[in-house]
């Protein structure tokens, strides 16, 4: 190699080296400092996305804010009436009533009950969710 060379590889490794050390300083202590009073400060929503899906005693019917489910003894069917404006809201409430129809009867499989879901809010709800997954 010639001097230039050497030169030229000395100065770009400390022009290098100057570089990655300022970029280290400036996120260990600027930028992350800030970033992490950022998060620490924010304000964390009180309300729970998924409302709880347990259900308070094994009687029925079984109320809450996202579903009602109903027994009928006469033809030994269970109907659940189901909250819910959008398709996935829908499926999650089903879901939670699905839960608290299990808890209810301390079963861990629905398969052998007659059950009809039904929306409160008209939607048009595909076959697939109407079913009970497993069965």
């Amino acid at each position: 190699m010639g001097e230039g060379t050497l030169k030229f590889y000395n100065s770009f490794l400390q022009v290098t080296i100057l570089v990655f050390t300022s970029a280290l300083v400036y996120f260990a202590f600027i930028y992350y400092p800030k970033a992490i009073s950022t998060y620490k400060n924010a304000v964390l929503p009180q309300k729970a996305f998924v409302p709880a899906a347990v259900a308070q005693n094994s009687s029925f019917p079984i109320e809450t804010d996202t579903y009602r489910v109903v027994y009928e003894e006469g033809s030994d069917t269970y109907y659940v009436f189901v909250h819910g404006a959008g398709l996935e809201t829908y499926v999650t409430n089903k879901n939670g009533a699905d839960l608290a129809i299990k808890n209810g009867l301390s079963v861990e499989s629905l398969c052998g009950y007659n059950i009809i879901y039904s929306s409160t809010s008209k939607l048009e709800v595909p076959p697939k969710y109407q079913e009970r997954p497993g069965c």
